[in-house]
């Protein structure tokens, strides 16, 4: 995690700090739409919490896999959306 430049935004220290599960409910939204996987990524996409052990500051920010999962789910939402729209097209034209 170390490679993402993780700092404390309060003292700035680089590697003084934990991962804190997070504590927010998943969105229902993905899973309606898009099933449980679609609902595993989007979860995955999103920024990780943390907290320093020298101030007791906690702060988000990305990891690796979560900008993986992020550009991941920005072609997924990209793809349905032109998958959407030829559907409509076509239902148009004919």
């Amino acid at each position: 995690m170390h490679l993402l430049g993780l700092n404390c935004p309060q003292c700035g220290r680089t590697k003084a700090y934990h991962w804190i599960p997070s504590s927010r409910y998943a969105p229902v939204a993905p899973v309606v739409f898009g099933g449980v996987v679609l609902a595993t990524i989007f979860a995955q996409s999103r920024k990780q919490r943390f907290r320093c052990e020298l101030c007791s500051t906690t702060f988000s920010s990305h990891t690796i896999s979560s900008r993986f999962f992020q550009i991941f789910w920005l072609l997924c939402v990209f793809w349905a959306i032109v998958a959407v729209l030829a559907l409509v097209a076509i239902l148009i034209l004919h």
